[in-house]
């Protein structure tokens, strides 16, 4: 039964009020337990026999981020087995599960072992949320070098995700939390394989992975986990529909094909990319992302770019320029 009675319109604004202060607030200092992501089933084509690499990970990070990997507006416990969270052997772990699921002959270095050394230099969790009706929000990010034949080579990971809960603030622990470490550890894992062995997932495989996705309409909820696979195959015939994903009405789509570019170093779509982050019609996330595909492709014109747009930003201090910035932050040498 309805009413208009004003009392009664009060006691739903204060019921709703008390809500939104309630889901706001009760995140403050949960824990967040993370888990070990799914492996990929889909192996890498093996051009002949391939040397055996031990990945030597090694914590590179200044002191502050290496006893705090989760920052931002929500204080959290993050634990893995019931014990406090360890970035960098969750990560040498799971990178190593990873590339060896995926076909290649990588193990761990034992410590005081040599091998080829992966520096982890960044590996943070920002999370944001302005008010008890809004998503809470996480920007996942990582910085390492890999020692190859060609000297230290940088790589990156850059995963934004959000979640609005509904009934309990548990529902944004996978959304915002599992699943973009997930992607960051393959999205490492990717980028080793391209530094270490360049090896690429079949042209069958990929075709059949764009077959889905084009019967699909790119539209299951998951559906940008097979964009990211697209990513994450190291094979350039994705390129031209990843392109067209670009402006898919999906977020999560278009920005897995947005990062994916930028895996895949597609240094011909540059001016896609650019033009996506100059286009004021674009949300933040689309632009920021194809910031972060433009200093992942790396060339010359590449880095000219991302300086250009690292002094246009100026002094400002507003959330979405704070992000940038720290997006531009990954690809500083």
């Amino acid at each position: 039964m309805k009413s208009s009675h004003p009392s009664f319109s009060r006691a739903l604004i204060g019921v709703a009020l008390g809500v939104a202060a309630l889901l706001s607030g009760c995140a403050v200092n949960m824990k967040v337990p993370i888990k070990d992501p799914v492996v990929s089933a889909t192996q890498y084509e093996k051009a002949g026999e391939l040397p055996p690499v031990a990945l030597a990970f090694k914590d590179a990070r200044p002191e502050p981020e290496k006893k705090a990997i989760l920052g931002g507006t929500i204080p959290m416990q993050l634990v893995y087995q019931d014990k406090p969270f360890d970035a960098l052997p969750w990560l040498s772990t799971q990178v190593t599960r990873e590339m060896v699921a995926r076909g290649l002959p990588v193990t761990q270095a034992g410590a005081g072992e040599s091998g080829t050394e992966v520096l982890i230099r960044r590996a943070h969790i920002e999370n944001y949320r302005s008010n008890g009706f809004s998503p809470f929000i996480t920007f996942t990010s990582l910085r390492a070098d890999v020692q190859t034949p060609k000297g230290l080579q940088r790589v990156t990971a850059y995963v934004k995700r959000g979640k609005v809960p509904v009934w309990s603030f548990d529902e944004i622990i996978d959304p915002t939390f599992n699943t973009p470490l997930g992607l960051v550890a393959k999205e490492l894992a990717a980028k080793l394989n391209q530094q270490l062995y360049g090896q690429v997932v079949s042209d069958a495989t990929v075709k059949a992975l764009l077959a889905k996705l084009k019967q699909n309409n790119a539209a299951p909820e998951d559906a940008y986990l097979d964009v990211y696979e697209l990513g994450f195959s190291n094979n350039p015939i994705a390129i031209p529909e990843l392109a067209k994903l670009v402006t898919h009405s999906s977020e999560y789509v278009r920005l897995a094909a947005i990062s994916s570019l930028g895996i895949l170093k597609a240094a011909d779509q540059l001016p896609l990319l650019m033009a996506i982050y100059e286009s004021k019609d674009n949300i933040w996330q689309d632009r920021a992302m194809a910031l972060k595909s433009i200093g992942d492709i790396g060339t010359p014109r590449a880095f000219a770019y991302m300086r250009k747009q690292s002094k246009s930003l100026g002094k400002g201090d507003d959330k979405e320029v704070k992000w940038t910035r720290e997006i531009l932050r990954l690809y500083r040498k």
